[in-house]
C-alpha cells in the first residue's frame, strides 16, 4: 500500500521527534522521502520513507540525551552522499556530522567529524550551492555563525559570525533557499520569553547571496556585509531591516521564512507573558509594494504559554517556493488538534482548509517537504507523549498530507 493509499492521519513514521530551527530535515528526491529526526530515546536518525510502497528505513547515527533540540538537518542531493549535521544542546563539543558511504545510501556511513565555532553550538542549517556546503550555527545562544565547505563536507573554512545580538535570551534564525539556488532568505528573532532583563521580540530579515557572499537588504538594493569576505561582520540587530514590530504588550515566537515569490515570514504572537498562553494568533510579515505588511492568520489555539512548555506545540510553515499567501499550520480549537492549509485570498483574508480530520492528539511542528508530490506535501507530529513542564521524554509521530486543491506553485 503506498502513502497516498493509506488511512488518512496514520503515522507515516513512527517514533520521529524535532525541534524548530534546523534545515533542511524533509527532501522527496523521486519516490523516496529523507529525513532527519530524532528518536524517542534521544538518537539521531536518518530515515528513508518509499512513498509507493509505504516501507521505511532508518539508521541511528548517534545518541544523545532525549532533548528534542538536538534534531539533525539532513542533506540530501541527487548523485551525492547525504551528509546529516547535529549538535547537543548548547553543549561545548561543537557541531558534529556524518556522510554516507554512497549516494543517497541511508544504511552505512563514514565516522562522526566535528566541526567548533568558538563555543557552544544548538542547531544547523545547511544549504548546497554545487559542490559548496554553507553550514549555519547557533553559538552560544546569541550569535550566528557560518561554515564553508568547498567540497559537499570534505573540507572546511575556518568559522566566521554571521550575527551577533545585544542580548540576554536565545536568538532563532529562519533561512530558505529560493529556486535562483544561490540566494537565501533569512528571518530573525529572539526567544519569546520575558524573565531575562533584555528580551528581544521584533522580527529582522535580510537576504544572502551564497555566490558572492554579499548580505543585502530584503529589496537587495543595499549591501550591509559579505560572508566570504567578513566586511561587516557580525551584523547586530540594528543593521537588519526591521520586518515586524511587536506591540508592547506581546511577544511572539518565530517559525518560518517563505522560498516563494513573496518574502514572507511566519510567526505566531501571544499577550506578552510567560506563563499566559491567551490571545495567541499565527501572522505574516509579507514584503509587498516596497514596504512590510503584517496580517493575522488564524487563532493558535492554546499551549502557546513559554513556561508550559506547550510553546513548542503548533506551528506553521510555508509550502516549498510555492505562490505567495500560503502556508500550513497546526493548531488548537475546542479541544481538537488539526493541520491546515491556509491561503490569503485577493481581498487579503485568509481562509483554511482541513488536510487531516481534526482530533484530541497534539499536532506540533508542521514541516514543508523539499520537492512535494502530489501525495504528500506536509509532514507533522502527532504527540502521543510531551510533558508541559519539560522538553525531555518526548514520544511523537510523523504524520502527512497532500496539498490541498487550489491556488499552487
Amino acid at each position: 500500500m503506498g502513502v497516498g493509499e493509506s488511512e488518512q492521519g496514520s503515522p507515516l513514521i513512527r517514533d520521529m521527534a524535532w525541534c524548530w530551527w534546523t534545515r533542511p530535515r524533509a527532501v522527496c528526491i523521486g519516490r523516496s522521502v529523507f529525513f532527519g529526526a530524532l528518536d524517542s530515546e534521544g538518537g539521531v536518525v536518518a530515515a528513508l520513507l518509499d512513498l509507493d510502497s509505504g516501507a521505511v528505513s532508518r539508521t541511528r547515527l548517534a545518541q544523545f540525551e532525549n532533548d528534542d533540540h538536538n534534531n539533525p538537518a539532513l542533506l540530501a542531493r541527487e548523485g551525492k552522499p547525504l551528509v546529516c549535521f547535529y549538535s547537543r544542546h548548547d553543549a561545548e563539543e561543537g557541531l558534529r556530522f556524518r556522510i554516507s558511504c554512497a549516494s543517497l545510501a541511508i544504511e552505512d556511513w563514514e565516522p562522526e567529524s566535528i566541526l567548533t565555532f568558538g563555543g557552544s553550538t544548538t542547531y544547523a542549517q545547511v544549504h548546497a550551492l554545487d559542490d559548496e556546503l554553507h553550514l549555519f550555527t547557533r553559538v552560544d545562544e546569541t550569535r550566528w555563525s557560518w561554515r564553508l565547505s568547498p567540497d559537499w563536507a570534505r573540507n572546511w573554512a575556518p568559522h566566521r559570525d554571521f550575527l551577533s545580538f545585544d542580548t540576554d535570551q536565545q536568538v532563532y534564525m529562519a533561512t530558505a533557499l529560493l529556486e535562483d539556488q544561490r540566494t537565501i532568505r533569512v528571518a530573525v528573532s529572539g526567544h519569546p520569553k520575558e524573565y531575562e532583563k533584555k528580551p528581544l521580540h521584533d522580527v529582522w530579515a535580510c537576504l544572502v547571496d551564497l555566490a558572492t557572499g554579499a548580505i543585502r537588504t530584503p529589496l537587495g538594493n543595499v549591501e550591509i556585509g559579505n560572508l566570504r569576505t567578513g566586511e561587516g561582520l557580525p551584523l547586530g540587530y540594528d543593521r537588519l531591516e526591521l520586518a515586524q514590530r511587536t506591540p508592547p504588550d506581546r511577544t511572539i515566537n518565530l517559525f518560518d521564512v517563505s522560498s516563494g515569490p513573496v518574502f514572507e515570514i511566519g510567526f505566531v504572537s501571544k499577550i506578552k507573558d510567560d506563563n499566559s498562553t491567551r490571545d495567541a494568533c499565527y501572522q505574516v510579515a509579507a514584503l509587498r509594494d516596497g514596504c512590510w505588511h503584517t496580517e493575522d492568520v488564524v487563532a493558535a489555539g492554546r499551549k502557546f504559554g513559554y513556561v508550559d512548555a506547550g510553546l513548542y506545540v503548533g506551528g506553521l510553515a510555508f509550502p516549498d517556493r510555492s505562490a505567495d499567501g500560503q502556508l500550513f499550520l497546526t493548531r488548537e480549537l475546542q479541544g481538537l488538534w488539526h493541520l491546515e492549509h491556509w491561503r490569503r485570498g485577493a481581498d487579503g483574508a485568509w481562509s483554511g482548509a482541513a488536510l487531516l480530520p481534526p482530533g484530541p492528539t497534539r499536532l506540533a511542528r508542521p514541516w514543508a517537504l523539499a520537492n512535494p508530490t502530489s501525495e504528500l506535501a506536509v509532514v507533522a507530529l502527532a504527540l502521543e507523549r510531551y510533558d508541559d513542564d519539560s522538553y525531555y521524554g518526548s514520544l511523537s509521530h510523523l504524520v502527512g498530507a497532500a496539498a490541498a486543491p487550489g491556488r499552487g506553485r
